[in-house]
Protein backbone atom coordinates (compact mmCIF):
# COMPACT_ATOMS: atom_id res chain seq x y z
CA UNK A 1 0.00 0.00 0.00
CA UNK A 2 2.90 2.38 0.67
CA UNK A 3 4.35 3.49 -2.62
CA UNK A 4 3.29 5.29 -5.76
CA UNK A 5 -0.29 5.84 -4.56
CA UNK A 6 0.87 7.86 -1.54
CA UNK A 7 3.34 9.85 -3.65
CA UNK A 8 0.70 10.72 -6.26
CA UNK A 9 -1.86 11.64 -3.60
CA UNK A 10 0.71 13.81 -1.80
CA UNK A 11 1.64 15.59 -5.01
CA UNK A 12 -2.01 16.15 -5.99
CA UNK A 13 -2.88 17.55 -2.57
CA UNK A 14 0.15 19.85 -2.33
CA UNK A 15 -0.01 21.25 -5.87
CA UNK A 16 -3.81 21.58 -5.88
CA UNK A 17 -3.77 23.11 -2.40
CA UNK A 18 -1.09 25.61 -3.43
CA UNK A 19 -3.16 26.68 -6.45
CA UNK A 20 -6.30 26.99 -4.34
CA UNK A 21 -4.53 29.00 -1.65
CA UNK A 22 -2.43 31.03 -4.09
CA UNK A 23 -3.83 34.37 -2.91
CA UNK A 24 -2.82 33.62 0.68
CA UNK A 25 0.56 32.24 -0.34
CA UNK A 26 1.33 35.27 -2.50
CA UNK A 27 0.36 37.63 0.33
CA UNK A 28 2.89 35.92 2.64
CA UNK A 29 5.57 34.98 0.08
CA UNK A 30 5.61 37.31 -2.96
CA UNK A 31 8.62 35.45 -4.40
CA UNK A 32 6.41 32.37 -4.91
CA UNK A 33 4.63 34.19 -7.76
CA UNK A 34 6.95 32.79 -10.47
CA UNK A 35 6.38 29.20 -9.44
CA UNK A 36 2.61 29.64 -9.12
CA UNK A 37 2.43 31.38 -12.51
CA UNK A 38 4.15 28.39 -14.13
CA UNK A 39 1.41 26.03 -12.95
CA UNK A 40 -1.56 28.40 -13.18
CA UNK A 41 -2.30 27.68 -16.89
CA UNK A 42 -2.85 24.05 -15.93
CA UNK A 43 -5.18 24.88 -13.02
CA UNK A 44 -8.30 23.50 -14.72
CA UNK A 45 -6.61 20.26 -15.73
CA UNK A 46 -5.04 19.83 -12.30
CA UNK A 47 -8.45 20.49 -10.74
CA UNK A 48 -10.19 17.89 -12.90
CA UNK A 49 -7.48 15.29 -12.16
CA UNK A 50 -7.72 16.12 -8.45
CA UNK A 51 -11.54 15.90 -8.54
CA UNK A 52 -11.49 12.52 -10.32
CA UNK A 53 -8.76 11.23 -7.97
CA UNK A 54 -10.96 12.33 -5.05
CA UNK A 55 -13.96 10.45 -6.46
CA UNK A 56 -11.78 7.36 -6.91
CA UNK A 57 -10.42 7.66 -3.36
CA UNK A 58 -13.84 8.15 -1.81
CA UNK A 59 -15.34 5.19 -3.64
CA UNK A 60 -12.50 2.68 -3.82
CA UNK A 61 -10.33 3.55 -0.84
CA UNK A 62 -12.99 4.71 1.60
CA UNK A 63 -16.45 3.31 0.90
CA UNK A 64 -15.26 -0.13 -0.22
CA UNK A 65 -12.91 -0.35 2.77
CA UNK A 66 -15.16 1.20 5.39
CA UNK A 67 -14.69 -1.76 7.74
CA UNK A 68 -10.94 -1.27 7.69
CA UNK A 69 -11.41 2.35 8.77
CA UNK A 70 -13.28 1.03 11.80
CA UNK A 71 -10.21 -1.03 12.65
CA UNK A 72 -7.93 2.00 12.17
CA UNK A 73 -10.01 4.05 14.61
CA UNK A 74 -9.86 1.26 17.19
CA UNK A 75 -6.04 1.30 17.15
CA UNK A 76 -3.62 3.63 18.99
CA UNK A 77 -3.64 7.39 18.38
CA UNK A 78 -1.04 7.23 15.58
CA UNK A 79 -3.39 5.19 13.42
CA UNK A 80 -6.41 7.31 14.35
CA UNK A 81 -4.49 10.37 13.12
CA UNK A 82 -3.66 8.47 9.94
CA UNK A 83 -7.36 7.71 9.41
CA UNK A 84 -8.35 11.33 9.96
CA UNK A 85 -5.73 12.57 7.46
CA UNK A 86 -6.88 10.00 4.91
CA UNK A 87 -10.48 11.18 5.11
CA UNK A 88 -9.46 14.86 5.11
CA UNK A 89 -7.23 14.23 2.11
CA UNK A 90 -10.03 12.51 0.20
CA UNK A 91 -12.46 15.36 0.89
CA UNK A 92 -9.87 18.00 -0.04
CA UNK A 93 -9.18 16.22 -3.32
CA UNK A 94 -12.86 16.29 -4.13
CA UNK A 95 -13.66 19.86 -3.02
CA UNK A 96 -10.46 21.62 -4.11
CA UNK A 97 -10.48 19.67 -7.37
CA UNK A 98 -14.04 20.82 -8.01
CA UNK A 99 -13.11 24.45 -7.30
CA UNK A 100 -9.99 24.42 -9.48
CA UNK A 101 -11.55 22.50 -12.34
CA UNK A 102 -14.91 24.24 -12.17
CA UNK A 103 -14.69 25.74 -15.66
CA UNK A 104 -13.85 22.44 -17.31
CA UNK A 105 -16.34 20.48 -15.20
CA UNK A 106 -19.24 22.83 -15.99
CA UNK A 107 -18.35 22.92 -19.69
CA UNK A 108 -18.62 19.13 -19.74
CA UNK A 109 -21.76 19.11 -17.57
CA UNK A 110 -23.45 21.78 -19.71
CA UNK A 111 -23.10 19.56 -22.78
CA UNK A 112 -24.81 16.70 -20.97
CA UNK A 113 -27.38 18.64 -18.96
CA UNK A 114 -27.88 22.40 -18.53
CA UNK A 115 -29.59 21.72 -15.19
CA UNK A 116 -26.44 19.98 -13.91
CA UNK A 117 -24.37 23.02 -14.91
CA UNK A 118 -26.73 25.29 -12.95
CA UNK A 119 -26.48 23.04 -9.88
CA UNK A 120 -22.69 23.11 -10.17
CA UNK A 121 -22.80 26.91 -10.28
CA UNK A 122 -24.79 26.99 -7.02
CA UNK A 123 -22.31 24.64 -5.32
CA UNK A 124 -19.40 26.73 -6.60
CA UNK A 125 -20.85 29.92 -5.11
CA UNK A 126 -21.16 28.21 -1.72
CA UNK A 127 -17.63 26.77 -1.79
CA UNK A 128 -15.73 29.72 -3.33
CA UNK A 129 -15.27 31.65 -0.04
CA UNK A 130 -13.65 28.54 1.42
CA UNK A 131 -11.17 27.98 -1.43
CA UNK A 132 -8.08 29.36 0.33
CA UNK A 133 -8.89 27.57 3.58
CA UNK A 134 -9.48 24.28 1.76
CA UNK A 135 -6.21 24.85 -0.11
CA UNK A 136 -4.25 25.23 3.13
CA UNK A 137 -5.91 22.12 4.56
CA UNK A 138 -5.04 20.24 1.36
CA UNK A 139 -1.39 21.32 1.63
CA UNK A 140 -1.24 20.15 5.27
CA UNK A 141 -2.87 16.83 4.35
CA UNK A 142 -0.48 16.43 1.40
CA UNK A 143 2.55 17.04 3.61
CA UNK A 144 1.25 14.48 6.10
CA UNK A 145 0.70 11.95 3.29
CA UNK A 146 4.25 12.62 2.08
CA UNK A 147 5.73 12.18 5.55
CA UNK A 148 3.66 9.04 6.05
CA UNK A 149 4.90 7.55 2.78
CA UNK A 150 8.52 8.37 3.67
CA UNK A 151 8.77 7.16 7.24
CA UNK A 152 5.72 7.60 9.49
CA UNK A 153 4.24 4.21 8.56
CA UNK A 154 7.40 2.56 9.94
CA UNK A 155 6.90 4.35 13.26
CA UNK A 156 3.28 3.19 13.41
CA UNK A 157 4.33 -0.41 12.84
CA UNK A 158 7.18 -0.14 15.35
CA UNK A 159 9.84 -0.82 12.70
Amino acid sequence: MIGWYFWVTSLILIVGGALAASSLILAKKPNARDLLMKVAPYQGSIGVVMFLWGIYDLIVNFLLHLGEFGIIFAMPIFWKLFGVFMIVGYLCELLVGFLLGFGMITAFAAKKSPAAAQKAEVVMKKLAPWQSTLGIIAIIAGIYWLLFSLFLWKIGLGI
